[in-house]
C-alpha cells in the first residue's frame, strides 16, 4: 500500500483524491486547514484520512503520518506555503516530493532547492501529477543545487521595503519572501500584507545575493 499525503483540498487537492481513489493500492491522508472544505469532503469521502491543521507546521505533518508516507503532494494554491512544506518534507525519507506552483516561472526556483517533482496547473493536468504519483520509478529527492538558496530571517528597517506590501516587491529574480512575522506571530506571505518596520521577515534567497537582499531588507540601497 502506497501512502500518499496531500496538503490542500482545493480544486487540485480534491481532483487528486478522486484520481487515486480509483486505485486500491493508495491510502490517501489530507491535510487541510479550511473548516468548511473539510466538510465538504468528508461528505464526498469517507475513506480518506483527514488532518485539519498548518502543513507548514511539522507536528501537524507528523500527525498525518509522514513519517511513515511514500509521498507528499503540496498542492495548495500559495506557493510560499508548497515551498516551506517542501522544504520541510526533506527532513523525511520520503520516496517523492511534488510541489504545486501556481506561477510557471518558479519552478526552476523549486527544483534549485531539491523539489525535484514541480507542477504548475497552466501547464500540468491533474492526470499528469496522478501519474507523477503511481509512476513506478519513483525516486528519492535529489538535493543537488540546494547551496544555491538559503532561508534568511531579518528585520526589516529600509524605507525600501517598509509601508510596501509584499506583493509589490516579492518575488523578484533573487528573492521570494516566505514569512511575515506580526507582533510574533507568523503569516504565510500574502500579496496585500503590508512590511511595518520591525516585522521579522523569512525569505528564501539566492545565496550569491544574500549580502545585497539583506541590505535591501535592512538598510538603503536597491536590487539591481
Amino acid at each position: 500500500m502506497v501512502k500518499v499525503i496531500i496538503v490542500g483540498g482545493g480544486r487540485v487537492g480534491i481532483r487528486l483524491i478522486g484520481l487515486l481513489k480509483k486505485r486500491w493500492d493508495y491510502d490517501v491522508t489530507l491535510i487541510e486547514d479550511n473548516k468548511e472544505v473539510l466538510q465538504i469532503i468528508e461528505k464526498k469521502y469517507d475513506d480518506i484520512t483527514i488532518i485539519k491543521g498548518d502543513a507548514t507546521n511539522k507536528a501537524v505533518l507528523e500527525k498525518a503520518g509522514i513519517k511513515e508516507a511514500d509521498i507528499i503532494v503540496a498542492a495548495t494554491s500559495i506557493d510560499e506555503v508548497n515551498l516551506l512544506i517542501g522544504i520541510t518534507a526533506q527532513n523525511y525519507n520520503l520516496k517523492k516530493i511534488i510541489a504545486r506552483t501556481e506561477n510557471p516561472t518558479h519552478i526552476k526556483m523549486f527544483k534549485k532547492i531539491g523539489l525535484n517533482e514541480v507542477v504548475s496547473p497552466e501547464l500540468t493536468t491533474c492526470a499528469d501529477i496522478q501519474q507523477l504519483i503511481i509512476n513506478s520509478n519513483v525516486f528519492k529527492i535529489n538535493s543537488a543545487g540546494k547551496e544555491d538558496y538559503e532561508l534568511m530571517s531579518l528585520v526589516a528597517k529600509s524605507n525600501k521595503v517598509v509601508g510596501k506590501a509584499i506583493g509589490e516587491i516579492s518575488p523578484s529574480e533573487n528573492f521570494i519572501i516566505m514569512l511575515c512575522y506580526k507582533n510574533d506571530e507568523p503569516l504565510i506571505a500574502q500579496n496585500n500584507i503590508v512590511i511595518e518596520k520591525e516585522d521579522k521577515i523569512t525569505i528564501l534567497v539566492r545565496t550569491k545575493a544574500a549580502k545585497k537582499v539583506k541590505k535591501y531588507f535592512t538598510k538603503s540601497g536597491l536590487l539591481g
